[in-house]
């Protein structure tokens, strides 16, 4: 009997031994994890309450900032920077200056962003809510230990570890390859006019006016071929195939730098021809008032025959069945000057004579 006491109490004192390892590896972990978690919380939040106000309210001028100055500024996404229509990234002196506001010392080094919260999710989880509309938004990054604490007017912000954060950035670069202007015989150049001449049949065989890739996205500008004043300008994506996809149309009615740039913030906006269509409202083919004017006038012979025009702005651009190509401009005088020009090329140079940035795609470039 004394035997089997001992066997039992044995036995017990093995349980209550099993059950203090098993327990002092949980409590071990739990600290473990606890270290883990503090030290997190602590690269996270290693931010003094007054720096915390002080960015609450740094984000509300932040918007206020945006929102107020967007007419001057018509601010775009750059490698997920906010910056100026120009390209000059905004700074804090820009928004010291336009609010009369000062920015406290401990926010002198943060970054500022434009993006779409959905861009942070992946970054910051559920710190980004799901009902956050899918529009660009202005964003600080307030460097801390080991990262970037980034958050909004909109987002109570959150951590972001310094190789993410890079990543972060990196998913909007703009850089997919060189810029190139694709030739006649290209693949790229023929999935493009594949693909605008699927969305639209009257662009078949038509007029190309500015087509330009990268190696992941495309733009072009074209006309009908007997229609020279319907002009279309598309941005495209490539497949992995090769072909193309329309991504955003209608861009001749838009300011196609910020809605691309808007809806795709990783778009080279280098591919954009200089001029902006939607500028042009005065875009016409009918030019049979000029066309006599000049008859009237000597500049041409009565019999000469209009083969191809179009105007926009101060230029109109005219060719005859006689070979006879000629570009008039209207000066700040409201004088019309008419010049002889060989061909697509020379016309374009007397257009840079004469403005800096004309409407380039009134000419045959046929």
């Amino acid at each position: 009997m004394k035997n089997k006491k001992i066997i039992i109490k044995n036995i017990i004192v093995s349980i209550i031994a099993l059950i203090i390892v098993i327990i002092s590896f949980i409590g071990l972990s739990y600290i473990m994890n606890k270290g883990n978690i503090n030290q997190n919380v602590s690269a996270q939040v290693n931010i003094s309450p007054e720096t915390l106000e002080n960015l609450k309210v740094f984000n509300q001028k932040l918007d206020d900032y945006y929102i107020q100055t967007w007419d001057e500024n018509k601010f775009l996404s750059s490698y997920s920077y906010l910056v100026k229509n120009d390209g000059t990234e905004v700074i804090i002196d820009d928004i010291e200056q336009s609010l009369e506001y000062q920015v406290p010392e401990d926010l002198k080094d943060v970054s500022i962003h434009f993006v779409a919260p959905k861009a942070l999710k992946p970054y910051l989880g559920d710190k980004i809510l799901d009902e956050d509309p899918d529009i660009l938004t202005v964003y600080s990054a307030l460097p801390v230990n080991g990262g970037m604490y980034v958050s909004s007017k909109f987002d109570e912000g959150g951590f972001i570890p310094e190789e993410d954060y890079k990543q972060f950035v990196m998913e909007h670069s703009w850089v997919h390859g060189d810029i190139r202007t694709p030739s006649k015989d290209d693949k790229d150049y023929k999935e493009i006019l594949k693909a605008v001449e699927k969305a639209d049949k009257l662009l078949e065989n038509g007029n190309v006016k500015h087509i330009a890739c990268d190696d992941k996205y495309a733009i072009i500008v074209i006309s009908s071929k007997d229609e020279p004043a319907y002009i279309k300008q598309y941005a495209l994506q490539k497949n992995n195939n090769g072909s193309y996809d329309i991504i955003v149309e209608q861009l001749e009615s838009l300011d196609s730098k910020v809605f691309i740039n808007y809806k795709y913030t990783d778009f080279d906006l280098g591919l954009l021809p200089l001029y902006e269509l939607s500028d042009y409202t005065n875009i016409s083919s009918e030019q049979e008032y000029i066309i006599e004017l000049l008859k009237e006038n000597g500049s041409i012979a009565d019999n000469e025959e209009v083969v191809y025009s179009c105007g926009a702005g101060n230029f109109i651009c005219l060719e005859f069945k006689s070979n006879l190509k000629i570009l008039l401009h209207s000066d700040i005088n409201g004088k019309l000057n008419v010049y002889e020009v060989d061909n697509f090329k020379t016309a374009l140079s007397q257009m840079l004579k004469l403005e800096s940035n004309p409407p380039a795609f009134i000419l045959n470039f046929e």
